[in-house]
Order: structure tokens, then sequence, then C-alpha cells
């Protein structure tokens, strides 16, 4: 009996070293996320059609603030504002994927005005 409670003993320090493994990682893990997630960092994903000139491709993410987002893309808002309502949270794609599929819902109205206004970019450019 004396190798049976060895065995059950060392079975159960592999087990307690298993649960203290998995609870380190997830403290280290939240660590991070919280590291990552700094006062008011957002990512957004634009979902609109892409703009000509490969100014802006569907689906690109952008991370930072808000601000810092719209400074990087303020030379392509002052082209084409509706931009702004088509970047949407990465939380929110499904959801708003589905919407910009949906005739009569505003933002498959926001999709068809910025594809729209790009056809008119680029026959003026040409």
């Amino acid at each position: 009996m004396a190798k049976a409670t060895t065995a059950s003993a060392t079975a159960a320090e592999k087990e307690a070293e298993k649960v203290q493994a998995v609870e380190n990682t997830t403290t280290e893990e939240k660590a991070t996320e919280t590291a990552n997630k700094q006062e008011g960092t957002v990512k957004l994903i634009y979902i609109g059609p892409n703009l000509p000139k490969a100014m802006l491709q569907c689906n690109k993410i952008f991370e930072g603030t808000k601000e810092e987002i719209k400074k990087e893309l303020s030379f392509i808002l002052e082209k084409f504002p509706l931009v702004e309502k088509m970047l949407v949270p990465t939380t929110e794609l499904a959801e708003k994927k589905d919407k910009v599929k949906t005739t009569g819902n505003v933002y498959n109205k926001y999709y068809s005005d910025l594809k729209a206004a790009a056809l008119a970019y680029a026959e003026q450019e040409v």
C-alpha cells in the first residue's frame, strides 16, 4: 500500500503543479492585457469599399486613440468624410458587416455612398 500512496501523492503533486502553472499563466496574461489596453486605446477596422489608388483597403485595422487614428486618416477623411462612419470596433465586426449587406440599413447607405464617391474620384483623376 505504500506504493499506492506514493503514486497518489505524486499524481496530486503533478496536478497541483498544473493548477499553479495555469494560475501563473492567467495572471501573466491579465498583466499583458492591461498593459496593452492603455487609457482610450481602441482597435478599429474599416468596413467600407476599397478606395482608389490604394488609399484605404477594406478590413484595414487601426489601433490607437481615436484622435491618433483620425490624424493618420486626415488626408482620406478630407476627400471621403464617410470613412469615419465605416470605422467600427473589431468586437462589432460581424454585426456591422451584416448591416453593410442589409438593404435599407444606414451602414449599407454609407457603403453605397462611399463606393459612388470613390468611383467619381477615380474617374476625375483619369
